[in-house]
């Protein structure tokens, strides 16, 4: 074995952490094995996932997008309003990813035609998205959500979900010239516009297809509380950006992989699920989250110092 080669491999400390604290936790507390327990764990990472495959696709590319909470917050009450008025939930669906697509389409839009800085875009869609939500609604939930959504966002479904969603993404960046295109515009995004490559479509695209992930995972959230409400996903953006961190991806772009995004946000969930069993304060929760990001942190240094080191 080239252990060289593993070595270089950016999602080894998430997979390393992972599956050290599934096995410390299953050993040393028996809450946690739970079929119950794990159910919910399951739940919780795959709502938590599908926002996290979108935004590990915007962070590869050099960008950031703060609206995925919103969006999915604005994506459920609008699909579960539509259900709720009668529409069948067969479209239900397809209506929460579209609206979600067209969000993040107007963020690209913004962001490559008119220049605007992608943190600023996106935070100022957040606060439009949540006040647009929160005046259509009235602050009130929409509490009939159809049967078979809820069993879609049932159990270990979302799981399933957002395992398929990595999966077929993980392919896209690795086979397809799409994914490719994708990370070296976060490398250098100048040097692909050179090439011939239309950069900014390849912007739009990749903010187009965070949009409709968190449009999906805001119809499952809603559907899985049974409660389609402006309030959903409050303060996710933290949580998502955090997992895309922890799982090896690059905050200046170029670099990661959405299978390390995706062991980053079971990470956040196991974590999450640790100390709510060893009964710590949600306000302690930070303690431990920021820690595994400083980890995360120092391991992108150590391993950006071992290729200066062997490139000289």
């Amino acid at each position: 074995m080239n252990f060289s080669k593993l070595k270089s491999v950016r999602e080894l400390p998430a997979l390393g952490l992972l599956l050290v604290s599934c096995l410390w936790l299953i050993f040393a507390l028996p809450s946690f094995r739970t079929a119950v327990n794990l159910g919910q764990v399951a739940q919780q990472a795959g709502l938590l996932g599908l926002l996290v495959c979108g935004e590990s696709l915007v962070i590869i590319t050099g960008g950031i997008d703060l609206s995925v909470g919103a969006t999915a917050a604005l994506c459920s009450c609008l699909a579960a309003s539509r259900m709720q008025a009668g529409w069948p939930w067969l479209i239900g669906i397809p209506l929460a990813i579209v609206a979600g697509g067209a969000v993040g389409y107007v963020n690209g839009v913004l962001i490559t035609v008119r220049k605007l800085p992608p943190i600023l875009t996106t935070l100022a869609m957040l606060l439009f998205l949540r006040a647009v939500t929160n005046i259509a609604t009235a602050s009130v939930p929409y509490n009939h959500i159809p049967e078979p959504i809820k069993a879609i966002a049932a159990g270990i479904w979302p799981f399933v979900t957002f395992l398929l969603l990595t999966a077929g993404l993980a392919v896209m960046m690795s086979q397809m010239k799409i994914g490719r295109r994708i990370v070296a515009v976060g490398a250098s995004e100048s040097s692909v516009r050179l090439s011939g490559v239309n950069t900014q479509a390849v912007l739009r695209l990749v903010y187009l297809l965070c949009g409709a992930c968190a449009g999906l995972a805001g119809l499952l959230m809603g559907a899985a509380s049974n409660s389609a409400q402006a309030n959903l996903a409050d303060g996710y953006e933290l949580d998502v950006i955090s997992a895309v961190v922890i799982g090896g991806v690059r905050l200046s772009g170029g670099e990661g992989s959405i299978i390390g995004a995706a062991l980053g946000a079971l990470i956040i969930v196991v974590m999450r699920n640790a100390l709510f069993l060893y009964g710590l304060p949600t306000e302690q929760y930070g303690l431990v989250i920021g820690a595994i990001i400083l980890i995360a942190a120092f391991a992108e240094q150590a391993r950006r110092s071992r290729d200066r080191v062997a490139t000289v």
